[in-house]
């Protein structure tokens, strides 16, 4: 079993909150962190509230992620953002962002119960193969315990970590029956 971390947006006050023309089912599609295409390139945001150019930032009532340049040169000491991650337009924002997209994905082993805080998350693999990967049919990011204190040293911005676990299910189960 390995102790991983999601990470959320913290909400900080006064954070920048984008919004699009483009319809949000188009948006909700193309959002994951698991999705292999791009936004088509005439997808454009700007910015629908807040002021402040914090390093994770996201869609205006929905909640999906933006990145900073920071956080995507933090990330990219780790791994190779090259096919990981894509600019976007943003009309009125003083910092470039941008979306992750692409990571390895995991399944959810107990969706139901973490969401209701019953239990941890836990995540259905052997070994971390990435320090940074998604949850299948979700939004999560999830990162390793080093790409984490990495986040942290260099002072990412607007950012919590909640841990979970990667493990196989026979691994799971026996969680189950200690608790």
């Amino acid at each position: 079993m390995n102790t991983v971390f999601n990470f959320y947006n913290a909400f900080k006050r006064s954070q920048l909150e984008l919004l699009s023309d483009a319809p949000y089912d188009l948006l909700y599609d193309y959002l994951e962190p698991y999705k292999k295409e791009k936004l088509p390139d005439n997808t454009t945001f700007k910015v629908a509230t807040g002021k402040k150019n914090y390093d994770l930032i996201r869609l205006f009532q929905s909640g999906e992620f933006f990145f900073s340049q920071k956080f995507i040169d933090v990330l990219s000491q780790y791994m190779d953002m090259s096919d990981k991650c894509y600019p976007i337009k943003v009309e009125g924002a003083e910092e470039q962002y941008y979306v992750i997209y692409n990571l390895e994905n995991y399944p959810f082993l107990n969706k139901e119960k973490a969401m209701f805080d019953e239990e941890p998350a836990f995540y259905g693999g052997k070994e971390i193969t990435t320090p940074l990967f998604g949850i299948t049919n979700t939004r999560c990011f999830v990162v390793t315990e080093e790409l984490k204190n990495a986040l942290i040293k260099n002072k990412i911005s607007n950012i919590y970590f909640e841990e979970s676990f990667l493990c196989t299910k026979e691994e799971y189960k026996n969680w189950r029956k200690s608790q």
